[in-house]
């Protein structure tokens, strides 16, 4: 892989400054601090889509190539290193799931214009839904820009013991282009492996509430969402203290303040709603994840990627799609082959050489925690049928789940198209009244 295009504004500055002062250490608040105003962009080429999707956690802003773009052209996958029987195999495997892949979503005629429709798939199985079978050592080009604060937690990233030979060429590439007296400021080679230890007895409870049947879970809310939400709306115009107007509404005080949060919503005050927050659990594929975290506005925490390769048990997710053109026992067979192969290439060679081999359909548990004002944003998106099929129907369930408890904050979180018009032109699915019929009825 490499990095093009590199640009910035303020590192020079940076560097002056940190000579000038002769600043040998510093700690992580300052030196943030320092960077926040510096702007930072680059291009990376062939980078694989483990990377990517480590780079996405970190909630820079990111452009990625889309998974149509793998071909059988060319080398599309990178491999970490393995003894020469070991890549034979894994050379072998991959090569098979890119077989598959290119088979399932073969296309009528090639000189199709734009997006291809479903009918123009031989067997009917979209492009977004072969890709599942996948592996994440799968190449991908990414424009990232970010705020140069972020560069600590990149060097986080890219020193932590878990991910260091993953990052290795990345970590090269990177370092060709930044300061090298910043280089020596910035976090350098850590053992996170205690703090994940820590994270995960914290969460495990949560985590264990999440399974494949029940793949969207509320686990914790604001009692009154609406509540907050009318309070938060007073506070900016009335002298009086929030304790005050709960004794003035007595037991109408949650009808009172929904009348509140109707009328100040109207005015277009967007910024109220961030007063009221949910946490969800969910299980979902690294696909859907991906779309996900790219969103970078929700807080949330993800189990560790090693739990899918020493759960032996956890199903792969298999698109309706591929099941119903005849496919599933192949694709079942082969990301079975292939998680048996992850695993064996864990217990020779650890952790970091068996995560290229996870696969777009394996299935994650994450929490996320987001207030009412992302949702509407991030729903109104994701419920659209545009929206790639599974993260549409986990928005769908946690809509119809916030809608149990406030129906005036997420009004708006439905497909523009029901609200007023379509924005997607000529992408358009073509079933506005359809669609505002389904919402309605919901």
């Amino acid at each position: 892989m490499k990095i093009t295009n590199f640009q910035h504004t303020g590192l020079d500055k940076i560097e002056c400054w940190i000579k000038r002062n002769q600043i040998k250490e510093i700690d992580e608040h300052t030196l943030r601090e320092a960077l926040a105003t510096v702007n930072i962009f680059f291009i990376a080429e062939g980078i694989t889509r483990i990377q990517s999707m480590l780079l996405c956690e970190l909630k820079a802003s990111y452009i990625q190539q889309s998974q149509r773009y793998v071909t059988m052209d060319g080398e599309v996958f990178t491999l970490p290193q393995l003894e020469d029987k070991d890549n034979r195999v894994g050379n072998e495997l991959v090569k098979r799931s890119l077989e598959l892949y290119a088979k399932m979503s073969e296309l009528r005629q090639w000189d199709i214009k734009g997006r291809p429709q479903l009918e123009n798939y031989v067997h009917g199985i979209p492009i977004e839904d072969a890709r599942y079978v996948l592996p994440l050592c799968a190449k991908t080009n990414m424009c990232v820009t970010m705020s140069g604060d972020k560069l600590y937690q990149l060097y986080c990233l890219i020193n932590s013991n878990s991910y260091d030979t993953i990052f290795s060429d990345f970590k090269h590439e990177l370092n060709r282009w930044i300061p090298a007296k910043l280089i020596g400021l910035l976090p350098g080679k850590w053992d996170n492996h205690k703090n994940k230890k820590l994270i995960r007895d914290l969460y495990l409870d949560d985590l264990q509430k999440i399974n494949p049947d029940n793949n969207l879970v509320l686990l914790n809310a604001f009692k009154n969402l609406e509540l907050q939400a009318g309070l938060g709306a007073l506070t900016s115009t009335q002298s009086s203290t929030s304790a005050e107007i709960l004794t003035k509404w007595g037991n109408e005080a949650t009808d009172k303040a929904r009348d509140v949060v109707d009328r100040v919503l109207g005015y277009g005050h967007e910024s109220i709603a961030e007063q009221a927050r949910t946490t969800f659990g969910m299980m979902l594929s690294l696909t859907a994840y991906h779309q996900q975290v790219r969103h970078r506005l929700p807080e949330s925490y993800r189990e560790e990627l090693l739990e899918l390769i020493l759960d032996r048990d956890r199903p792969v997710l298999i698109p309706r799609s591929i099941s119903q053109a005849g496919f599933y026992e192949d694709f079942l067979g082969l990301t079975k082959e292939i998680k048996e192969y992850r695993l064996y290439i864990y217990e020779k060679y650890g952790e970091e050489k068996a995560l290229p081999f996870l696969l777009n359909c394996d299935q994650l548990k994450m929490i996320i925690s987001t207030n009412a004002r992302i949702d509407v944003k991030m729903l109104s998106e994701r419920t659209c049928m545009n929206a790639q099929w599974e993260i549409r129907e986990l928005a769908i369930k946690k809509l119809k789940s916030l809608r149990g408890m406030s129906h005036i904050l997420y009004e708006k979180a439905l497909p523009a198209c029901v609200i007023s018009k379509c924005k997607e032109g000529k992408l358009s699915c073509g079933k506005h009244q359809e669609v505002k019929k389904l919402f309605t009825r919901r």
